[in-house]
């Protein structure tokens, strides 16, 4: 199965249910609830048990952006206070370490996708490519024409996957819906591709070592 309950993900972290619970309810663990229980995505737990050793607790889903926003020169729009410790974080720990903290930026939704929706799925708006979808955009070695990888705002996920028929149960997913909170949605309307320290960030986050490999080079460069 591609989910788990509250149980199996507080027995595979190693924490108590209501730690999970907490982490679900204060959005440091992404997951969906489904009537009275949750589910919430293995793939993540792996992730976030790769990369939470001595980083800590992940952030909300705000200060996770105001960490990226001002990786990338921007953030200009952030409260001084905000603005500080975004800049304090970033440079005492660099990108690359903070992968584990980011984690609450977005809920990861995987489907299957007929390979003919991916390219007018890429051209809707407020989908934003990233991670592998984007890497080429800026420089990174790694292409995946077969698979599509984006944001959307909460608000676009029921419509894309009723328009394009995506699968969430599929074995073999090709597509990676990175499921952002309209509150804190942090591209502009015009954007089409996720800003270089986004991508790294999501490449860091992914399974696959080539994938990492070049997220880490794509955050070393400024």
């Amino acid at each position: 199965m591609n989910v788990v309950s509250v149980v199996e993900a507080a027995e595979y972290l190693e924490v108590s249910p209501r730690r999970v619970r907490q982490m679900l309810a204060d959005e440091l663990l992404a997951g969906r609830q489904i009537g009275r229980e949750w589910a919430i995505e293995r793939r993540a737990l792996e992730s976030l048990k790769r990369h939470r050793g001595p980083a800590g607790r992940p952030w909300r889903a705000s200060s996770a952006w105001a960490v990226l926003a001002i990786a990338n020169g921007e953030g200009s729009d952030l409260p001084p206070v905000d603005r500080s410790r975004a800049r304090r974080r970033l440079a005492e720990h660099g990108l690359a370490g903070l992968v584990a903290r980011l984690g609450a930026r977005a809920e990861i939704r995987r489907f299957y996708g007929h390979p003919s929706v991916l390219e007018p799925m890429a051209a809707e708006p407020d989908v934003v490519l990233s991670g592998v979808s984007a890497a080429a955009n800026h420089g990174a070695d790694i292409v995946a024409s077969d698979f599509l990888e984006a944001y959307v705002p909460e608000a676009r996920i029921a419509a894309l996957i009723n328009q394009y028929g995506l699968d969430p149960d599929a074995e073999r997913p090709n597509v990676a819906l990175r499921v952002v909170s309209d509150a804190v949605w942090p591209f502009a309307p015009e954007m089409e591709v996720a800003s270089r320290f986004v991508v790294a960030v999501d490449l860091l986050d992914a399974d696959d070592e080539r994938s990492r490999r070049a997220g880490a080079d794509l955050a070393q460069h400024r």
